[in-house]
């Protein structure tokens, strides 16, 4: 059984983005460990018709992502309390001490987060930043003694990436070979329930609350990531 790290900045980010291969790991008997390091709580959303006021919005993301963790078979979810929007102006530092710790506890073969650069939101960019320099202290001073993902000698780092990204490698200074794609077609009822449990967030895409069938035929049915580490790809 493999052991994979996913490491993210907000409630919800777990599903949007890759929420088809959590729930393809989990289906085949992986581990998946959700870090996330705040509650998404200074968000403007409040779903449409409401349903939190900002007094009530901290619990009630946290609520929903635990909902969604239920549906995409994810049983370990980790928060580190971080204040929303607040990441960057944080030590870097005790960031980076907090994750490379949990890496070498849980030794995963694989960990998964944001580019630092690419990641958009500055929460993304910097949680982004401290996992991979955390994962490059685990890997590089003995930390890492499992094999990684695909019988990799060393474990894999994975950033996660739009679909947009992938089709235009060259704008971002990537190649097409820098992408792993994951077919999540079997996951896709995993990954709409995950979406609606983000209830906060449904005014992002009405067509999510159709049928199942109208719904499921939108969602994406391949997730990407850039390949860091492992996996063929060097450590960028």
């Amino acid at each position: 059984m493999a052991r994979v790290i996913a490491v993210f900045a907000h409630p919800d980010d777990e599903t949007f983005i890759c929420g088809g291969s959590l729930a393809t790991l989990t289906a085949q008997g992986e581990h998946v460990t959700l870090i996330c390091a705040t509650k998404g709580e200074m968000g403007r959303r409040v779903g449409v018709p409401p349903v939190a006021t900002r007094e009530t919005l901290p619990q009630l993301r946290e609520d929903e992502l635990r909902k969604a963790c239920k549906a995409l078979r994810i049983s370990d979810l980790r928060f580190l309390g971080y204040r929303d929007k607040s990441l960057e102006i944080q030590p870097i530092e005790q960031l980076i001490g907090i994750l490379e710790k949990t890496f070498r506890e849980e030794q995963p073969q694989a960990v998964i987060t944001f580019h630092e650069r690419l990641g958009g939101h500055p929460d993304h960019r910097t949680i982004g930043l401290a996992a991979t320099s955390a994962f490059e202290r685990y890997r590089t001073s003995g930390g890492a003694n499992h094999r990684g993902l695909d019988g990799d000698k060393d474990a894999s780092l994975l950033f996660v990436a739009w679909p947009g990204m992938a089709a235009n490698p060259k704008q971002y200074g990537l190649t097409s070979n820098d992408f792993l794609e994951v077919d999540v077609r079997d996951e896709l009822p995993a990954k709409l329930q995950a979406f609606r449990a983000h209830k906060t967030q449904s005014d992002l895409n009405n067509w999510l609350w159709q049928s199942d069938e109208k719904a499921m035929a939108r969602l994406s049915q391949r997730e990407y990531f850039i390949k860091a580490y492992g996996l063929g790809a060097p450590l960028r």
